[in-house]
């Protein structure tokens, strides 16, 4: 970890957790409406209808635009809401819809980088040395990338940078918070991780199966969305 630059905002782990759950309440309608019309309803289409043709890859691709989306509109009303103009329900989908395409461009990028990690991944020979090390190596590459870019997506969006523009934004809005960024990307999967199990658990092939799933990954999703722009606000001084 780098020593922190002078004058760089501390964040603030307990600050950062109950400002998402503040901005997630104030924000339900909103985080709730787009993330039902974005996250839930594909995903339910898709496990009851899509089957086979290759159609499975295309509807999975779309999927994981719309969810792109969600993340990057999520990202803007929660970072206009903290830094003190709150959006209605209808002004928060409208204006994350509007504003964002280069979260979405750069969360992309992002969520390519996580499939060419678990391609890798499937090439580890488990239980042996060289796959050991090859899972050892991708989860330490994860956990930096989470802890160097978790606020990519609303730097992005907020401030209208490509991608390679908001990766050194969101790199040097993290120096010296990194140790800080990790604790608070545990708690998150700490928080999830109950949620997860038991929606595997007892989540079936049926109706309400598929409706459990896609509610957890509206949960997911918005957590993802949510903790970033929370971040990125306090990052840049936001109190």
């Amino acid at each position: 970890m780098t020593a922190m630059p002078p004058g760089a905002p501390q964040l603030d782990v307990a600050l950062a957790i109950k400002r998402t759950a503040q901005t997630f309440w104030l924000d339900f309608a909103g985080v709730v409406l787009a993330g039902f019309a974005l996250v839930t309803l594909p995903g339910v289409l898709t496990r009851a209808y899509v089957g086979g043709a290759g159609w499975d890859t295309l509807f999975t691709i779309l999927r994981g635009v719309f969810a792109m989306l969600y993340v990057a509109l999520v990202s803007w009303g929660v970072v206009a809401r903290l830094t003190g103009r709150a959006l209605s329900p209808k002004r928060f989908v409208r204006e994350g819809i509007a504003k964002a395409q280069p979260g979405v461009q750069v969360a992309l990028l992002v969520a390519a980088g996580v499939v060419v990690g678990l391609t890798l991944q499937l090439f580890a020979r488990h239980g042996t040395l060289a796959g050991w090390m090859l899972d050892s190596l991708l989860l330490t590459a994860g956990l930096w990338a989470v802890c160097v870019l978790m606020p990519l997506v609303p730097a992005a969006v907020v401030e209208r940078l490509g991608p390679m523009a908001a990766i050194r934004r969101a790199a040097t809005l993290t120096d010296g918070n990194r140790g800080r960024i990790l604790a608070l990307a545990l708690v998150v999967a700490l928080t999830l991780a109950p949620s997860a199990a038991l929606v595997s658990g007892i989540a079936g092939p049926d109706a309400v199966g598929m409706w459990l799933k896609a509610l957890f990954e509206l949960l997911a999703y918005s957590l993802v969305a949510t903790v970033p722009a929370v971040v990125y606000a306090g990052l840049r001084g936001v109190r």
